[in-house]
């Protein structure tokens, strides 16, 4: 399987765009520690920021696409990183990460599964007892537009929604947070208004000026209660 045209250049979009990943890493980065998996690792944005945050644990990348892996194994060859083809619907994928692992994390990747309790339980086999799991999926239905058909979101999520692929686990949810509310209006207009089918550098690179002002407002005045993603916290 391949990712769409529209999926490769809205990671390439993303890749380049160093303060938005930074920021969206920031959300993920307390809950992680010890040995460490990404589900669905593209370009390998991420498993950098990971390796550079964590140059003492294991680290564990993978996606679906062969394309992908065989790019993370390229770009992390040498090092201890590890990088695997993996399908999160798949049990018998996730046997090749050999002994469980102290935490887990996916970006995007959740909302591209046809049965994302499937997903959810085939990561909480992989975990330590105690272990977490940080996903984060977009929000709110109404937003889903051409952006998300042509880079394979299947949903939208609303927290009851996430919650109840979250039941059909033994996750417990410590905690659930939105992130990125400033984003929320250009993808409406993008995706919904426009017909937009990907996202390209020139709007990253505008919004990337804007994230000093965001950080302060998400944390200071939103308090993380609105955003364009949902981040839930797992634990098993």
């Amino acid at each position: 399987m391949r990712y769409s045209p529209d999926g490769d250049a809205t990671l390439n979009a993303l890749d380049g765009a160093d303060r938005f990943t930074d920021w969206m890493f920031e959300q993920v980065r307390p809950w992680l520690g010890g040995s460490i998996l990404e589900i669905g690792s593209g370009k390998g944005t991420y498993g950098r920021k990971v390796q550079r945050h964590f140059p003492s644990s294991r680290v564990v990348l993978s996606d679906l696409d062969p394309g992908y892996v065989s790019g993370l194994r390229e770009a992390f060859a040498g090092s201890k990183v590890e990088a695997l083809r993996i399908d999160m619907e798949e049990p018998a994928d996730f046997g090749q990460i050999g002994p469980p692992v102290d935490s887990a994390f996916a970006l995007n990747v959740l909302e591209h599964t046809r049965d994302d309790g499937r997903a959810l339980r085939n990561v909480y086999e992989v975990l330590r007892p105690g272990g977490r799991f940080v996903v984060l999926v977009p929000a709110h239905p109404f937003l889903y537009g051409a952006i998300d058909r042509s880079i394979g979101h299947t949903r939208r999520y609303t927290k009851r929604t996430l919650l109840a692929a979250v039941g059909t686990t033994a996750f417990k949810v410590p905690r659930t947070f939105y992130f990125n509310a400033l984003s929320l209006v250009g993808w409406f207009v993008a995706g919904r208004i426009l017909g937009k089918t990907s996202v390209s550098a020139g709007p990253v690179n505008a919004y990337i000026r804007l994230i000093p002002f965001m950080r302060f407002v998400e944390k200071r005045v939103l308090r993380q209660r609105v955003g364009m993603s949902l981040i839930a916290v797992l634990e098993k």
